[in-house]
């Protein structure tokens, strides 16, 4: 009897082996794309349909997929009986950079084109990128005031929408300090370099407590760059005059 269950037990199994060699690939589902239409995830996986389905490289499945410069990590794995499962992670686009052409950049400085996308996406704008560091598709930005200015624009959003919409662009001066403009009014603020959380705390609660009530039509610049206060400068009876 135990001979017989152990001849029984290999049959199953190498049964199951050729079963299992044998099966086509008739399908590939893809999860974890918001961004990226899925026909672009398809066709760049150029999973071979006509082979079987443990025929299939998934290593070279991966490696295709991360030419995208969406993908920031990519799962493939085979889901028996008949289909390749494609597991994506996203890059999220953080803000535009404008370096001659407009690029999207995510988390972690990486550049990818701006594409249609069934995902609007409002951002600010980060300028003066392009006379610190080289932009192009692909290429991850380095350059420590690009770095930050990326901070900024997320810390933002982080501490609150309403500060977060309240900024239009992020200016990179050559001397890397950075320079931001509001969405009311176009109002420059001088953020320098540094403590951005604070700083950005420190704008919002005068933002909130003063301009919110004053209005900005005749608020001409702020600068966040000393300790414990914001320097602000208003429009004069005179210059209104003159305007």
């Amino acid at each position: 009897m135990l001979i017989l269950l152990a001849v029984a037990t290999i049959g199953v199994a190498v049964g199951a082996r050729i079963w299992m060699r044998d099966l086509p690939v008739r399908g590939v589902r893809i999860e974890g794309i918001r961004i990226v239409p899925s026909e672009d995830i398809f066709h760049l996986a150029a999973v071979p349909m006509e082979k079987h389905l443990y025929d299939v490289k998934l290593s070279e499945v991966r490696d295709r997929l991360r030419q995208n410069p969406f993908v920031k990590d990519v799962a493939v794995h085979r889901d028996p009986p008949d289909c390749i499962l494609i597991q994506v992670e996203e890059r999220v686009p953080q803000a535009v950079i404008v370096a001659g052409r407009m690029f999207y950049v995510d988390a972690d400085g990486m550049l990818m084109p701006v594409i249609r996308s069934e995902s609007a996406f409002d951002l600010p704008v980060i300028t003066g990128a392009a006379e610190v560091q080289s932009c192009e598709i692909g290429k991850q930005l380095s350059h420590p005031a690009i770095r930050e200015a990326i901070l900024l624009v997320m810390a933002a959003q982080q501490l609150d929408d309403a500060l977060y919409r309240r900024i239009s662009e992020v200016h990179i001066e050559p001397s890397g300090d950075l320079l931001l403009y509001t969405a009311d009014g176009g109002v420059p603020v001088v953020v320098g370099r540094g403590d951005i959380t604070t700083k950005l705390e420190k704008f919002d609660a005068f933002w909130t407590a003063v301009v919110t009530s004053r209005g900005a039509q005749n608020l001409t610049s702020v600068d966040l760059r000393f300790a414990d206060q914001v320097v602000v400068r208003w429009m004069t009876n005179d210059e209104q005059m003159t305007n």
